[in-house]
């Protein structure tokens, strides 16, 4: 066993003292920053003021029973959107389209476009912000505006939702379980063209990919990466459908 002497103690404790100093309320332990633990309550749910089911679904794939997978783009529309409603054409996928309000209003033509190709159109959020750093009301708003944008566009009413970066609480699924929307995350991602090739493989029945069209992430190279993987799914015997699709074919395998 590895003795320790009290010089090297102390040392070890002022090390991590100053670790903690520096990260304000936050520990350092092994080269890992731990958050400020908060009160069980910090985050929590307004309670529902009518009797009846409220609840909202999140999902993280379907089942194998479903036959199909589902491919999905976040943050648009934007700069590769066109590409990729073009190579989804191409190839004949329907994908699903996680919109920003932001970017949904700035392009409400693209949104237009989305839906009249058959592709679903769902909700990602107002901007691309944590749900953690808004209250329950801002949150709520937030998503009314972005289903607004939505449909003023020509859009069919969003029912699914997929808060920026997967990240979700109590007062989002509040959110959510008050629209109807049921929260979509996901089981395969994609974020390098070599990772979207490996999907060709890897990606089973009920799998639901993540991929962007907008913001810091896709590349021409990447966008095409995806969908060509996608195709080759689709010709492996698996059918390609929107999460909404997806979750129905579930429903009949199940009942």
């Amino acid at each position: 066993m590895r003795s320790f002497s009290r010089r090297q103690v102390l040392r070890t404790s002022a090390v991590g003292a100053a670790g903690a100093a520096a990260g304000g309320a936050a520990g350092v332990v092994g080269g890992r920053v731990l958050a400020q633990r908060r009160s069980p309550t910090d985050r929590v749910a307004p309670r529902p003021v009518a009797p009846g089911y409220l609840g909202a679904r999140t999902v993280f794939q379907a089942s194998p029973g479903s036959g199909a997978v589902a491919l999905t783009f976040d943050d648009g529309p934007g700069e590769f959107t066109p590409l990729v409603l073009d190579l989804l054409g191409e190839a004949g996928i329907p994908a699903t389209f996680f919109l920003l309000g932001t970017s949904a209003s700035a392009h409400p033509d693209l949104v237009a476009r989305e839906a009249g190709a058959g592709h679903e159109v769902a909700v990602h959020g107002w901007d691309h912000q944590d749900v953690y750093s808004k209250e329950y009301d801002q949150l709520g708003d937030e998503i009314d505006r972005t289903m607004s944008a939505i449909t003023s566009a020509g859009a069919p009413a969003p029912r699914l939702w997929r808060p920026p970066y997967g990240r979700v609480d109590a007062p989002a699924l509040m959110v959510a379980a008050s629209r109807g929307l049921d929260v979509v995350l996901w089981g395969h991602h994609t974020p390098d063209v070599a990772t979207a090739q490996g999907l060709v493989g890897s990606v089973g029945a009920g799998g639901i990919i993540l991929s962007h069209d907008a913001r810091s992430q896709p590349t021409e190279a990447l966008v095409r990466a995806v969908v060509a993987a996608a195709a080759a799914v689709k010709d492996q015997g698996l059918a390609l459908a929107t999460v909404s699709e997806l979750l129905r074919l579930d429903a009949a395998a199940s009942s």
